[in-house]
């Protein structure tokens, strides 16, 4: 193999398509790194750009509707999952005025980069959009993971995510982005937490509740869960339970005996403040859990503003500190997470 042939084969490698494209400025980028890293002169980068053009595929004229769906499906979609409604799209396009505009955007993809904050989606990008919502359907999964995929050149994989387990909605090169469409950024759902954990943690909390008499509604709710903590550091709190662990060591009543042995479980020391941190610990684990499945989280919000963040700043944002659960967690509901898309993304709660 020559050095220009192992110079195309890397390029195309590092392409999240595998296509090396020498009128793709993205692409373009990808090959000077390359050529810097082989060593390569001017005269001959310019040999090495000239020889990529007959790399290039040609382009798919996608003028009727079957071309258009097998197109699709096969450069936005993950092996498996399933884009219903293609050939409405298709239809839809066509009666546009911005139809050349429409079909070039997903023949070449946006190409947009995975970059942290809020950016506006209009102009094109934002036709594309209210197309794919009105006429597209994925399987288990939102027609927006397929503009999110087109707009930056991934691929849709949202069933197929459920069945594997998995919490990408779309695979970015190698990055899984969780994508969710809401009408506003306002209360979030990220989905369901570790089952076993969770468990774990509504059995402390259910215990708890009983000790302290704190009331929850349906949902464990962040402020519920606070007044839970603070209640456990009071003073009162405490005589009382040094009270019920006097009495219960001892006792011959069996159902207290059982309380004693559940409450010794958790406070092996009788310091209700290492419950605290222990509980807000566990919190943080099950939360960090779920949010680092994936390396990027993408809030759509009312069809024009998108909201993107890495992973390891999102779960930094849900971090529970002294003894408090974050300001940003809304509640836990039935198995799920709710978050406040406000504070997440650096706004103020309404």
């Amino acid at each position: 193999m020559t050095v220009i042939d192992k110079i195309l084969k890397e390029w195309a490698y590092r392409c999240s398509d595998g296509i090396v494209d020498i009128n793709d400025p993205t692409k373009t980028v990808i090959l000077e790194n390359i050529l810097e890293e082989f060593g390569i002169d001017e005269k001959q980068a310019r040999i090495i750009k000239n020889l990529s053009r007959n790399k290039q595929q040609p382009q798919a004229a996608l003028d009727n509707a079957d071309d258009f769906a097998k197109f699709v499906q096969e450069k936005y979609a993950v092996q498996g999952q399933t884009i219903n409604g293609l050939d409405n799209l298709f239809n839809a396009i066509q009666s546009s005025p911005n139809k050349d505009e429409l079909m070039n955007l997903i023949k070449n993809s946006g190409n947009k980069k995975l970059t942290p904050g809020k950016s506006s989606i209009n102009n094109i990008d934002s036709e594309l959009f209210n197309l794919i919502m009105s006429y597209i359907k994925l399987d288990n999964g939102d027609a927006s993971e397929l503009w999110f995929a087109i707009m930056f050149n991934g691929k849709a994989k949202g069933g197929v995510a459920s069945e594997e387990g998995i919490e990408a909605d779309v695979e970015v090169g190698n990055q899984g982005v969780s994508v969710k469409n809401y009408k506003k950024i306002g209360n979030i759902d990220f989905g369901s937490l570790p089952k076993d954990e969770l468990k774990e943690l509504k059995t402390i909390t259910n215990l708890l509740v009983l000790l302290t008499g704190v009331e929850f509604t349906a949902g464990l709710t962040r402020n519920s869960l606070n007044k839970l903590l603070r209640t456990l550091e009071s003073e009162s709190f405490q005589d009382d339970l040094k009270q019920i662990l006097t009495i219960g060591k001892d006792t011959q009543i069996k159902a207290l005996k059982n309380l004693y042995n559940k409450i010794s479980v958790l406070l092996p020391t009788g310091n209700t403040e290492e419950l605290v941190d222990s509980f807000v610990d566990g919190v943080n684990k099950i939360i960090e859990s779920k949010i680092k499945k994936v390396q990027w989280w993408a809030i759509i919000a009312g069809k024009s503003d998108l909201y993107l963040e890495p992973s390891s700043v999102v779960a930094d944002r849900l971090k529970s500190k002294e003894g408090q659960l974050s300001p940003v967690i809304s509640q836990i509901k039935g198995n799920n997470l709710f978050v406040n898309g406000n504070l997440l993304f650096g706004g103020t709660e309404e």
